[in-house]
């Protein structure tokens, strides 16, 4: 077993808690392994819509996983992008494909657990539809080189994804496909984690949690867990855009947050202010969970927590109060990611930038996981780092229910025959059902 003892002193949460989502789960240890497909084939930094429609191979991707132990696959239906990657009728879906259900079946076949991953305020294809939606600044600044005014909406160039027009295409014709791609490029590839990736740049938007925007996602949860057999139903993105400290300022917050909090509370700089974006996305939560349990009541559902300093970040930039969003949702899944930050294979400096992330995050979950009321399922990652440094975040971060890997494309030969070693003899095979 991993991690018998390491975080026990730290956790609060109960552990019948524990017992019970592994009923559920159907297996005592939890080894997931994520996908994004809509990422395409070489990485990270790519949206590919022609890979996912014509070269995804469901089979060749639950094989694998079987072959290494997997017993969870963690699939990520809603990118940010916007994509809906099942068969909908209420949502944008551009591949054309009912990826969700291939997956559901593959899964079936080879007791591989579905989980589905959900980005919810992040959403660019909404973003260019409905900019109506999309968070408003409440100041003047600029960011990415780009100047922003007070009411304007707060759709900017993406922060990571990047387009490449496949051959045939002009930009203009597939900008049909993609609307929300601008003319825009980044030709060269840094080592910053932002530099990763090249080719034409799309826009992305952070939509209004206190817009219609949440009738919209509400619609594609039911729509999810009424005709898919999914364990668990996780929201991504469930938070504000943590780029900028003055979202959401739009009239709807602005009045709403005037009715609760009085004409005279301060807009912005207040712990009233941030009160009322905690109370916001943990309202989404609890829609999010009546939702999904009015359909099943044995879909775990669960969020993803930005790691960070508490007041600076999870709670001024993103909304999070994690002790409100465990409350309420089953699972918590931190995503600790240090290595993302930087990896030995680039050169000393970027290991030794990577090394002190790493301890940041093992020194930011000790001191603030009291916080977390509910079994934590952390997801690490594969991608950008070497396998000693995958393996020991797979190792520090489990905190007792499982780990979570990610991502399936881009895992390095080296890395799935580790993740194969790490299930048979560190977890034991016999602790995977």
């Amino acid at each position: 077993m991993v991690n018998k003892t390491i975080w026990s002193k730290y956790t609060t949460f109960n552990n019948d808690k524990i017992k019970d989502l592994r009923v559920k789960m159907g297996v005592n240890k939890i080894f997931a392994m994520g996908l994004m497909p809509v990422r395409g084939n070489i990485g990270f930094r790519k949206l590919d819509y022609e890979f996912v429609e014509k070269k995804l191979n469901v089979i060749g991707v639950m094989n694998k996983l079987e072959e290494c132990h997997f017993n969870t696959f963690g699939l990520v239906i809603k990118d940010t992008d916007g994509a809906c990657t099942w068969d909908t009728n209420a949502g944008w879906n551009p591949i054309k494909r009912d990826l969700l259900g291939e997956f559901c079946d593959a899964g079936r076949d080879r007791n591989i657990h579905i989980m589905v991953s959900f980005t919810s305020m992040n959403d660019a294809y909404q973003g260019y539809v409905h900019p109506e939606r999309v968070s408003v600044h409440g100041t003047k600044g600029k960011k990415y080189g780009k100047i922003y005014h007070k009411g304007e909406i707060s759709t900017h160039d993406a922060n990571e994804m990047r387009v490449d027009i496949p051959k045939g295409f002009s930009f203009e014709e597939y900008q049909k496909k993609i609307p929300f791609l601008t003319n825009k490029q980044d030709e060269k590839i840094g080592k910053k984690r932002n530099e990763r990736g090249s080719g034409f740049i799309p826009t992305e938007s952070f939509m209004c949690p206190n817009s219609a925007h949440i009738d919209y996602l509400v619609d594609l949860i039911k729509e999810i867990v009424k005709n898919y057999p999914i364990k668990a139903f996780t929201a991504d993105y469930i938070r504000y855009d943590g780029s900028f400290t003055d979202v959401c300022a739009c009239p709807r917050c602005i009045k709403k947050f005037r009715a609760e909090f009085g004409e005279t509370a301060k807009i912005l700089k207040s712990n009233d202010w941030i009160e009322f974006k905690t109370n916001t996305i943990a309202n989404y939560a609890k829609k999010v969970q009546t939702t999904v349990k009015n359909i099943d009541k044995n879909c775990l559902t669960g969020w993803y927590s930005q790691v960070g300093p508490k007041k600076l970040v999870t709670l001024k930039r993103h909304g999070q109060d994690w002790k409100k969003l465990s409350s309420i949702l089953d699972l918590s899944i931190p995503m600790e990611y240090p290595y993302l930050a930087g990896t030995r294979d680039d050169g000393i400096f970027w290991g030794l930038v990577g090394d002190f992330f790493y301890w940041y995050f093992v020194r930011n979950m000790k001191k603030r996981i009291h916080e977390y009321k509910s079994p934590i399922l952390a997801v690490t990652n594969s991608v950008e780092c070497n396998i000693q440094e995958m393996l020991k975040q797979m190792r520090v971060f489990d905190f007792g229910l499982g780990i979570g890997v990610f991502k399936y494309f881009g895992t390095t030969d080296a890395q799935w025959i580790a993740l194969k070693k790490y299930a048979e003899e560190e977890i034991g095979l016999e602790n995977l059902t």
